[in-house]
C-alpha cells in the first residue's frame, strides 16, 4: 500500500505536470520548469496531506499523520538531496542522474518496507 501511494499514483496522477515541466526546460525556460515541480510538490503537501486526514476523520477510517522512522529519514533525505541539486544556479546529467537514482532507492526502499498496523 506504502509503495502504490507514494510512487505510483505520484507519477500517474501528475503525468500532465510532469509533461509540462519536461516541455518548458526542453525550451530552456528552467525557472518555469522548476516552478512547475516544486509547485507540484508543495501542493502536494500542504494540502492533499491534510485533507486526506480530515477526509479520514469525517469518514471515521483510521488516518494520521505518524510516519514510521524509515519513511521521516527517507523523506528528509530526499529533500536534501533536492535542495542540494537546487542550490546551484546551473545543472548538469550528474544531478539528473543523482535525482534520479534517488527516486529509485526511495522506490526501492518502500517496496521492501515492512508494513506494521498502528492499532489505537
Amino acid at each position: 500500500r506504502t509503495f502504490v501511494g507514494i510512487i505510483i499514483l505520484p507519477i500517474v496522477g501528475n503525468a500532465v505536470e510532469h509533461v509540462t515541466a519536461i516541455t518548458v526546460a526542453m525550451k530552456d525556460k528552467m525557472d518555469l520548469a522548476m516552478g512547475v515541480a516544486v509547485g507540484s510538490c508543495t501542493q502536494i503537501s500542504l494540502f492533499v496531506v491534510p485533507l486526506t486526514v480530515l477526509v479520514g476523520w469525517a469518514t471515521d477510517r483510521d488516518m494520521n499523520l505518524n510516519f514510521p522512522h524509515f519513511e521521516v529519514i527517507l523523506f528528509v533525505l530526499s529533500v536534501f538531496t533536492v535542495s542540494v541539486v537546487l542550490s546551484t544556479p546551473k545543472s548538469n546529467w550528474l544531478e539528473g542522474s543523482l535525482l534520479m537514482s534517488t527516486y529509485l532507492l526511495l522506490a526501492l526502499g518502500f517496496w521492501f518496507e515492512n508494513v506494521t498496523n498502528y492499532d489505537r
